[in-house]
């Protein structure tokens, strides 16, 4: 008896520090997609404040959303909605980066293998993003079944 004890002792340990593992690692894919828009965004507001962009509107809207979806993603730790919401426009983003890529370097003629390179990456992005999609919505459910019921 008490070696069935043991084992299943040691099963629900092993599967805590597997959730644990889960936690961490979509802790620092949500906190590393956040840095990558707000790098990304910041090197937006970089060409806009530079002498030589001749359309800056575009570069100061391109870092308006970054921000704001790297300040979504963050927010899933409070507002598990808004977090869904900026999961959502990070996949947009990425796949809409995968296709106007593409299709430029395809224009400019460049290698093969980098435009594969280069579309792999961000449809990893992308994907990476609707998992950080999937969790807020979870988080949203979880919420609402663990709600205390109202008070009459």
């Amino acid at each position: 008896m008490s070696k069935e004890k043991t084992t299943g002792k040691s099963n629900n340990d092993m599967i805590d520090n597997i959730l644990k593992i889960e936690k961490l690692a979509k802790l620092a894919l949500r906190v590393g997609l956040s840095i990558y828009f707000i790098y990304f965004g910041s090197m937006n507001l970089w060409s806009v404040l530079s002498a030589t962009q001749s359309n800056k509107t575009w570069g100061f809207l391109i870092f308006i959303i970054s921000i704001i979806t790297a300040i979504l993603l963050l927010s899933h730790f409070k507002a598990p909605k808004l977090a869904a919401v900026g999961a959502g426009i990070a996949a947009i983003i990425f796949l809409i980066i995968v296709v106007a890529l593409a299709f430029i370097e395809i224009q400019q003629h460049a290698m093969l293998q980098m435009i594969i390179l280069r579309v792999l990456k961000d449809l990893i992005l992308a994907i990476a993003s609707i998992i950080l999609l999937g969790e807020s919505l979870k988080e949203m459910v979880r919420e609402k079944i663990t709600k205390p019921f109202p008070v009459r």
